[in-house]
């Protein structure tokens, strides 16, 4: 029986998390208990779940929570598996990383922690508690943020992006495009090669434009991990000609958000998944 029981804490306080490894040789397997967490902040409406990241020598395995109201006192009864040969041990990683998902399934990272086993066999079957690391906020670019969402709908090879809306499009450069029209390109990609782009309709230029507008691939799902989207934010500038405000793509090939947002799609296929990014150039 596993348990994660969050109890309400100053919210400047990085959360805890009492956890437990136990290591079956007969199955090669490591077993992760999760126990109990406190600390953090105690966002109304929010849910929560711990992801499992195993990495060694044989690649990388993920395993995770359900997904449960944040409320005083969580419950989760169950246990995280891994499969893992004694072999690889000595080199393996374990990421547990504690995530929010609000009512608009936007999922942040609450903090992290990471488990080099190479130490570890001696604590196993022991329960302790650990800090989470709360993760750097990422650097502002000064080019804004787009909140999109995406889904994979497997009956249907189809993926939906969803441009919800755009923040803080203006830097001191670009002040004097305020007033023309903007819209997104997407552009959906296998590996290295385009595929395909399609553009939202144009919307006013304010600081923060909204769309709330889909834009609908075919992929086939043997494609998808090696699929990745690249949006732009476009202001036009005149009849047929553009400005390139800011952009980002999504993708297993990339890091931070853009990584993790496609990965929180491939784990919940059917699921509308909604982060912010930031744009660059």
């Amino acid at each position: 029986m596993t348990f994660l029981h969050t109890r309400a804490a100053s919210c400047n306080q990085a959360p805890e998390l009492r956890y437990s490894l136990v290591y079956d040789q007969e199955r090669a397997e490591l077993r992760v208990a999760l126990l109990e967490g406190k600390g953090g902040d105690q966002d109304a409406g929010c849910h929560c779940y711990i992801l499992g990241t195993l990495v060694s020598k044989s690649g990388t395995t993920e395993a995770q929570t359900e997904l449960k109201k944040k409320v005083l006192h969580t419950l989760w009864e169950e246990v995280l598996r891994f499969p893992l040969t004694e072999e690889d041990m000595p080199e393996g990683t374990l990421t547990l990383t504690l995530r929010n998902c609000d009512k608009f399934s936007r999922h942040s990272i609450v903090g992290e922690l990471k488990l080099s086993l190479a130490n570890m066999e001696e604590s196993f079957g022991t329960a302790q508690w650990e800090r989470l690391k709360i993760p750097d906020k990422e650097p502002s670019t000064g080019h804004g943020e787009v909140l999109l969402s995406i889904s994979y709908l497997p009956a249907a090879n189809r993926l939906l992006v969803v441009i919800i809306k755009a923040k803080n499009l203006h830097s001191k450069q670009l002040k004097d495009l305020l007033g023309n029209d903007v819209s997104v390109k997407v552009t959906l990609r296998h590996q290295s090669l385009k595929l395909k782009k399609k553009q939202t309709k144009r919307a006013k230029h304010k600081i923060n434009p909204v769309w709330n507008e889909m834009i609908m691939f075919e992929v086939p799902q043997e494609l998808l991990r090696a699929s990745s989207v690249e949006l732009e934010m476009l202001s036009q500038v005149g009849a047929g000609q553009s400005h390139v405000l800011g952009k980002c793509s999504l993708g297993l090939h990339v890091t931070g958000t853009e990584r993790s947002h496609w990965e929180e799609m491939l784990r919940n296929p059917r699921r509308q998944i909604a982060m912010w990014h930031q744009l660059h150039m």
